[in-house]
């Protein structure tokens, strides 16, 4: 079930989540360097409004991450029992409702995030005239990409843009 316009839009998504990413840990790591060496250097004021913007772009870094964590199969996973107790059918009925209802709740997060990103368009942040709801938006675009994420687990059974090896890899580090 590739199909080369899939496999392009996912590579293209993939490609901006995680230049995304890595340009806002960079952000967030420089200017929480610059705001360290200006806090303790005499005779200048540490800039007030670096703080507040770390901690809401730390909300994007976690949900960016955690979609690519999906797709590698690296959120933890209480399974020891589940295998001990329970063999081939039985465990993929398990796995199957525990995706369903993975999938359902982060529909239901997707929904009420954008709703709540909407409200608040008009809410500023206290240190700077930007909309809270830039923050607010990382909720369902980050459930949206784990959405996608687990979609095209549930859907193919294993994830179609992970090489196997790959995965092999990351599991025994």
């Amino acid at each position: 079930m590739d199909h080369p316009f899939l496999r392009k839009t996912y590579l293209f998504i993939d490609r901006v989540r995680m230049v995304t990413l890595i340009a806002i840990f960079a952000f967030i790591m420089t200017v929480g360097a610059v705001q360290i060496f200006m806090r303790y250097t005499p005779g200048i004021n540490a800039m007030s409004w670096v703080d507040e913007i770390m901690r809401y772009l730390n909300i994007w870094v976690v949900l960016l991450a955690s979609s690519i964590g999906v797709k590698y199969g690296n959120h933890l996973r209480m399974d020891y029992l589940l295998n001990k107790w329970t063999s081939g059918k039985g465990l993929r009925v398990v796995r199957f409702m525990t995706e369903l209802a993975v999938i359902i709740a982060l529909t239901i997060l997707i929904f009420y995030g954008i709703l709540r990103t909407v409200d608040n368009r008009s809410t500023v942040i206290q240190s700077m005239p930007i909309s809270i709801s830039w923050f607010y938006a990382a909720i369902p675009i980050g459930s949206a990409l784990m959405l996608l994420e687990f979609l095209l687990i549930f859907i193919n059974g294993r994830h179609p843009y992970v090489q196997a090896k790959a995965c092999e890899d990351i599991a025994n580090i």
